[in-house]
C-alpha cells in the first residue's frame, strides 16, 4: 500500500518548517498521531492549549516562539514549503517511502527526508563507499584520494562524499571522470549547494548518473549544526569511510566516528608523525578500531569486494503483502495493519488495536527485528514489505 499522498505532504511540510527539528517532530507526531493531524492541530489551536499545559507541567514551553510562527504558517498553508521543492524539480524520500535507503533507517533518528537530484537509486547501490577528507590537502594526499576512486569506480561501487573543496571534490571529479556513479551530500539546502568552484563537477555527478542530496529545505543555508549532521548521513550511505588526510580538527574524522558507532567498516591512509594534514587520522588509529589503508588491492578485499558486483539493493524481491501479515502471530498481525494505515505512538496502537501496552510493545519489538516496523522518536512506521 503506497503512503497516503497528504499524509506524505504534511510530512515534507512539517520536517521542512524552520525550527522543527528531529526531537520537536516526533513529540509533535507522538502528541497528534501523524504530520496531517499536527497540521490540523495548530490550526484548531490545539497545539497551542497542549503548549500551555506542557509549560505548566516543565515549567518551559516545548518550542520557541519563532518555530511556532513558523509552524503556524506551514499548517495555513502547507503548499508554501512544497511549492520551492518543487520549484528547483528536487525529488523528495521520507522514511514513511518504501524506497527510503536501508542504510539510512539505521541512523536513530533517520533524516526525516532526502532531497535530491540525479538518480535516487544511487543511494540504495549495492556498494557504496564514503571517501572523506581535509579541504586542504596535500599534494600526496589529492592523488591518493583519485587512486581510491577510481580503483572504488573498478570494483563497481558509489563513491559518496561532501562536495567540498580538497579531498571530497577530488574524490567526486575522478569518480565521474572514470564514469562512475558518486552522491554528493550538501551541508546546506540545495539553493547553498557549496564551492562555486564545483558548479561544473555539480553538473558532471547528476550527467553521470549520480546524486546531489540535502535533508534540508532548499531555503536552508549552512550552519554550524548542518555540517555534522551531513556528515552522519555520508558515513551512514557508504558500507564503509575511507579517510585519507584528516587534520586534528576535521570533519572527516567526525565522520568516521560516527561511521564506527554504526558498525561500518573505517579505513585510515596513515600519516607521518608530527604532519599537520595528518594528526586526526593518527588519532583516529590509535584511539578506535579503525584499520590501516595499506594498498588500493589490500583495501579492495577489506571491503569484501573481490566477488562480482551483486544486484542492487533496491532490486530484491519483496514477498506478497498479505503472505507476510499472514505469517505473523494475531498480536503483530494487528498491529502491521495499523501501521499500514499510518505513523502511530506506542499509546495509538493500543488504543487502536485494543491490546494491552506490553502485547503491543512486544510486536513492535518483533516487527522492529524483522526490518518491518521502525522509529521515529515515539512514533512507529511501516517498514521493509509493511511499506509496500
Amino acid at each position: 500500500m503506497a503512503v497516503d499522498p497528504s499524509e506524505r505532504e504534511a510530512w515534507i511540510a512539517l520536517a521542512s518548517t524552520p525550527g522543527v527539528g528531529d526531537e520537536t517532530f516526533a513529540v509533535l507526531l507522538a502528541e497528534f498521531g501523524c504530520a496531517r493531524d499536527t497540521l490540523a492541530a495548530v490550526v484548531r489551536g490545539d497545539l497551542d492549549r497542549w503548549m500551555s499545559a506542557r509549560r505548566r507541567l516543565d515549567g518551559r514551553p516545548p518550542m520557541a516562539a519563532p518555530a511556532m510562527a513558523e509552524l503556524r504558517s506551514t499548517a495555513i498553508d502547507p503548499s508554501a514549503r512544497l511549492a520551492a521543492i518543487a520549484a528547483d524539480g528536487l525529488w523528495t524520500v521520507t522514511p514513511l517511502d518504501v524506497d527510503f535507503p536501508v542504510r539510512l533507517r539505521d541512523l536513530d533518528p533517520p533524516p526525516l527526508m532526502v532531497l535530491g537530484l540525479g538518480d535516487p537509486a544511487t543511494l540504495r547501490a549495492s556498494r557504496s563507499v564514503a571517501v572523506v577528507g581535509t579541504r586542504r590537502p596535500t599534494v600526496a594526499g589529492r592523488a591518493l584520494a583519485a587512486r581510491i576512486a577510481a580503483r572504488l569506480v573498478e570494483a563497481g561501487a558509489v563513491v559518496v562524499s561532501g562536495l567540498a573543496l580538497g579531498i571530497d571534490g577530488a574524490a567526486h571529479a575522478v569518480t565521474v571522470e572514470h564514469d562512475g556513479r558518486t552522491v554528493a551530500v550538501l551541508g546546506a539546502g540545495h539553493r547553498s549547494p557549496g564551492p562555486r568552484a564545483h558548479r561544473l563537477l555539480r553538473g558532471g555527478i547528476i550527467d553521470a548518473g549520480g546524486a546531489i542530496v540535502s535533508e534540508h529545505h532548499p531555503d536552508t543555508r549552512a550552519r554550524k549544526g548542518t555540517y555534522p549532521r551531513r556528515n552522519r548521513i555520508i558515513a551512514a550511505l557508504g558500507d564503509a569511510t575511507i579517510v585519507v588526510e584528516a587534520p586534528a580538527r576535521s570533519g572527516a574524522r567526525i565522520t568516521a566516528r560516527l561511521a564506527l558507532e554504526l558498525g561500518r567498516l573505517v579505513l585510515i591512509a596513515p600519516g607521518r608523525p608530527g604532519d599537520w594534514a595528518t594528526a586526526g587520522s593518527l588519532a583516529l588509529l590509535r584511539e578506535t578500531p579503525a584499520r590501516p589503508l595499506v594498498g588500493l588491492d589490500e583495501m579492495i578485499e577489506d571491503l569484501g569486494y573481490l566477488a562480482p558486483t551483486p544486484p542492487a539493493l533496491e532490486g530484491v524481491a519483496q514477498p506478497v503483502l498479505e503472505a507476510v501479515i499472514g505469517g505473523l502471530g494475531p498480536a503483530e498481525q494487528a498491529v502491521a495493519r495499523r501501521l499500514r494505515a499510518g505513523p502511530a505512538s506506542l499509546d495509538a496502537l493500543v488504543a487502536d488495536t485494543g491490546l494491552s501496552a506490553g502485547v503491543v510493545s512486544s510486536a513492535v519489538t518483533l516487527l522492529q527485528l524483522r526490518g518491518w516496523a521502525h522509529s521515529v522518536g515515539p512514533a512507529y512506521l511501516a517498514a521493509g514489505a509493511l511499506a509496500r
